[in-house]
């Protein structure tokens, strides 16, 4: 600006006045990577978050005081510097004041409106910072964030005359130390000292335009639009699963004790969550063995658990939903929260929504939480075998496991079976399985699904997702694995599998029959060069799989990372949306 005359220099000083201003508004600079969207209960919140202190400032100025303090500069130098324009300026300055009246000053209503418009979005992106709502809910420590997931789920769709007095009593129950972090977030931290307000003239403050926030039901309303109640139910349910397995572990003492008494207490947990909701649960214990690559077995037994959801009439149409509710890695202290109580999870959320519909007359909707998956898929190989021997099996089943993180969505379909190989099976390489038109139209559906909440699915060729729904795919029923991954996990994982069928291949090339007798030197000298080179082989196919690097999302199941923070809420509840509009369009239109 060029000084020229007496009106320049009123415009310099208020310029430069409103420019020293700003340097004292508090900075906002809390920010949760897309690698660290905010946190589950049960996860500690995110070193990334920086609460700047507040300036010193006279009085109990606060965050809105400063904004209206600039509206008016900037209305004024609008005014001098330009006469003509001045009327425009005053209205579009008064409507700004105006929102920030409303939005800070409003009440617990506007507060609640504000809060909902700066939700989180339920599609996950690339990146995205923290909003305010998202900021205020990872500062609350663990129990306090559990409590207000209970007061968003109990108060279901209820706007904030039922949300905001109860969190505003959760907020009252607070530390000292955190209700000052979340004023400082929110810009209404009171401090000691005295300082003039900078944006305006000597003794004109303008304090009175505001009366004291409460900052209490400005943060309650906010807090109350950072879940939605059908998030809140899916995140109590995770951590019920995941808090329940970690518990059941703790006394025991061996790696196997461990093993057995989380997975006894998971399913003990899933059934009473079930049952809670008023659902009838079927039982359906099984037996299973599982072989190793020398051939030796294991036996086990399991249970599955089963619900099913019918319209009237005999059931012409069939869609199964599954999900395995075992977990492994007890030894090392696993929750199995991601590995897959995600997928747990989801069935929960698709139960209560099923349950509160009418299905169409002629179709049905299978829920089945399989066990011992962990151990050679046993609990989906019993079921696929009983309901094709039953001629009862589902038209298509949809296989969920760990969909709670992930830059995108896969599905794998039946003509990736052959993929997998284990020693169960009646051929170690199956042929490629035909894809039948009820898979096809499940995919289409869930791919339509996908696209409308801006979830990408990626294309994974030659790649296999090895879990319960290629059971079904071997036994002729249609089926599809569904699971969400970041797009650079899904080459290595390839090289892995590919690796692993090298290994089981050599090992089926070895006669595991003569190989006592080969320790003992009792073979023939050409049959014991044989046996030599088959465990050739043998090894070397193992040192080639060894040596292959494990994809991230690979290391953090089964041991003690698969914890409730390596859950992606956000991503979580994307992909529930897919699973429940691909589920609408199924029920509306079942065959292809």
């Amino acid at each position: 600006m060029t000084i020229g005359n007496r009106q320049h220099w009123v415009l310099a000083a208020l310029a430069l006045s409103s420019a020293m201003t700003i340097g004292q508004v508090p900075a906002r600079s809390a920010r949760l990577s897309s690698d660290n969207p905010a946190p589950l209960p049960g996860a500690a919140a995110q070193g990334s978050i920086d609460h700047q202190s507040i300036p010193m400032l006279g009085g109990t100025p606060t965050a809105p005081v400063v904004a209206l303090e600039h509206i008016a500069n900037g209305a004024t130098l609008g005014c001098l510097a330009s006469p003509r324009h001045c009327p425009q300026t005053l209205t579009a300055s008064l409507l700004a004041a105006g929102a920030l009246a409303a939005s800070t000053l409003g009440g617990g209503a506007m507060g609640y409106a504000f809060g909902r418009f700066t939700a989180p979005a339920s599609v996950p992106e690339a990146s995205r910072a923290a909003s305010l709502p998202e900021s205020l809910y990872a500062l609350l420590p663990d129990e306090q964030r559990m409590q207000l997931l209970q007061i968003v789920r109990d108060c279901g769709t209820d706007t904030a005359a039922c949300t905001a007095p109860a969190i505003h009593d959760l907020l009252e129950t607070l530390p000292v130390d955190v209700r000052h972090r979340i004023m400082t977030t929110l810009g209404v931290a009171q401090h000691r000292g005295s300082h003039t307000h900078g944006g305006w003239p000597s003794g004109a403050d303008a304090a009175a335009l505001a009366p004291a926030l409460d900052w209490m039901d400005w943060a309650a309303a906010l807090l109350g639009s950072v879940v939605t109640p059908a998030q809140a139910a899916f995140q109590l349910d995770l951590e019920q699963i995941a808090q329940a397995t970690l518990e059941g572990q703790a006394g025991e003492t061996t790696a196997a004790g461990r093993e057995a008494a989380a997975n006894r207490a998971r399913f003990a947990t899933l059934r009473e969550l079930l049952q809670r909701d008023g659902h009838a649960l079927q039982q359906l214990p099984f037996n299973g063995t599982t072989h190793d690559s020398f051939g030796f077995g294991t036996d086990y037994a399991g249970c599955n658990l089963m619900l099913e959801f019918s319209g009237g009439g005999a059931p012409a149409h069939t869609l199964m939903v599954l999900a395995h509710g075992d977990m492994t890695g007890a030894r090392e202290g696993s929750s199995g929260a991601s590995d897959n109580g995600t997928g747990l999870a989801a069935l929960l959320a698709l139960a209560r929504r099923l349950g509160a519909v009418t299905l169409p007359p002629g179709v049905r909707v299978q829920l089945l939480v399989t066990d011992l998956e962990e151990r050679g898929m046993l609990g989906a190989k019993s079921y696929a075998a009983n309901c094709v021997q039953r001629a009862d099996c589902p038209d298509v089943a949809l296989n969920l496991d760990m969909i709670g993180r992930g830059d995108g969505m896969t599905l794998s379909g039946s003509d990736r079976h052959h993929l997998y190989m284990d020693g169960d099976s009646r051929a170690l390489q199956p042929s490629a399985a035909t894809v039948a038109p009820a898979e096809t139209h499940l995919r289409q559906l869930l791919e339509r699904a996908a696209a409308d909440v801006g979830l990408r699915v990626h294309a994974s060729p030659d790649w296999v997702m090895q879990s319960d729904h290629i059971a079904f795919q071997r036994e002729g029923v249609p089926a599809l694995g569904m699971n969400l991954a970041d797009a650079t996990d899904l080459p290595l994982e390839r090289d892995m599998q590919q690796a692993r069928a090298q290994l089981w291949m050599a090992s089926d090339g070895v006669d595991w029959s003569r190989f006592e007798d080969y320790l003992e030197g009792t073979l023939e000298a050409q049959q014991a060069q044989e046996m030599d080179n088959a465990l050739d082989e043998v090894e070397q196919a193992r040192r080639t799989y060894l040596a292959l690097p494990v994809s991230p999302s690979m290391a953090r199941i089964h041991n003690g990372q698969d914890q409730m923070h390596q859950v992606q809420p956000q991503r979580a509840m994307a992909a529930l949306a897919v699973l429940e509009a691909a589920i609408d369009g199924w029920l509306q239109r079942p065959a292809a």
